[in-house]
């Protein structure tokens, strides 16, 4: 059986955390994580390691293992690049998953600072991509992240889109009332000027009485979301940030959003937070941007916003209960047909076999 190892700049050792287990980061475990139970494989997880002449996976007991394939996820040190050259040698194949344009990050993203060379000599998006194009294969999320990484890049690349696994969300069961809970589920640290673009449409209507706020997923020390869109932080309901397994549990929300600015990053983008919101059984309003727009043209889910006017008449429609019902039993039941995590599991499947 085919030996893979799997390594992720989302992903902490369990020695690492204080239950000890394992945690992903958001985009760590859509793109990997989530399919590590289901993929046909003997598969080990853990830290990249170098023994010899060639990478290796130390796991969570800091055993080494050797492996026939490496799929790597946001990894971006120093000296991997040189080693991946050396391992390919040895016959290992090398899969690098991209998820983000690191090369459009707007300085308004804590991301921005945290993987500059400037700031982090060590471990960069400079670094990034050199690994890159040192691989075998380039697993990308969207088309337009593929067009843009194979500007650079003159490796193979195939797009698989995400998928979510449904049965994990629980349906929000929606009743008639004059409020609807309008909201945004995510960590504010690393946006790009996204919740600012929300400042002129939201306040509005939370003081005319026609909608309450909440946000999913607050953190120490992170702007809270009720002064990224300019209102009161009492104003707001909240929860905290939970990690990946209780994930689902941050969608209580009536209509959800997904404010993007038009930026290289942004357009990069998945349509992951849409999938989860149909998921979870809530109706979605997401800006003009490539993923969403393709969303909505090949399988109808969500609603697009191109401008202001656009997000209020879209709160306006969905907070009529019969409306919000209907739209998330449709979008929910199409992503389970089209985007679940069975057609994500085939796709890498197929594309680790095939390398």
């Amino acid at each position: 059986m085919l030996r893979l190892g799997i390594v992720s700049g989302d992903w902490v050792h369990p020695r690492k955390t204080p239950d000890n287990k394992e945690r992903w980061g958001g985009s760590g475990w859509a793109r990997i994580g989530q399919y590590v139970e289901h993929l046909p494989f003997d598969i080990v997880r853990g830290v990249l390691t170098w023994k010899r002449d060639h990478l290796v996976i130390m796991d969570h007991d800091e055993e080494l293992h050797d492996v026939d394939v490496i799929l790597m996820q946001r990894m971006m040190n120093d000296g991997i690049a040189d080693h991946i050259v050396a391992s390919r040698k040895q016959g290992i194949k090398v899969i690098n998953d991209i998820d983000d344009w690191y090369w459009g990050l707007s300085p308004a993203n804590e991301a921005f600072h945290h993987n500059h060379p400037k700031n982090n000599p060590k471990v960069n998006f400079n670094h990034y991509r050199s690994i890159l194009a040192k691989s075998d294969l380039i697993i990308s999320s969207t088309p337009y992240l593929a067009s843009r990484v194979a500007d650079f890049c003159r490796v193979p690349i195939e797009v698989s889109k995400n998928t979510v696994d449904v049965d994990r969300f629980t349906p929000r069961t929606h009743i008639d009332t004059p409020q609807p809970l309008v909201g945004w589920v995510g960590s504010t640290k690393h946006r790009s000027g996204d919740l600012e673009t929300l400042k002129g449409i939201l306040p509005s209507l939370l003081r005319s009485n026609s909608i309450s706020l909440f946000h999913g997923g607050t953190m120490p020390g992170a702007p809270s979301f009720a002064s990224r869109i300019g209102v009161l932080d009492a104003e707001v309901e909240t929860m905290r940030l939970v990690p990946h397994d209780q994930y689902p549990q941050l969608m209580v929300m009536d209509i959800g959003l997904v404010p993007l600015t038009n930026m290289p990053f942004n357009r990069s983008k998945s349509d992951i937070k849409g999938l989860e919101y149909a998921a979870a059984g809530v109706p979605f309003i997401a800006s003009n941007l490539d993923a969403y727009i393709e969303l909505q043209q090949d399988l109808g889910v969500g609603r697009l916003a191109k401008k202001p006017l656009n997000w209020v008449k879209h709160i306006k429609e969905l907070s009529h209960y019969e409306t919000r019902r209907e739209e998330a039993e449709r979008n929910r039941e199409i992503v389970r047909q089209h985007r679940n995590i069975s057609v994500g599991v085939k796709a890498l499947t197929d594309i680790i076999s095939n390398v």
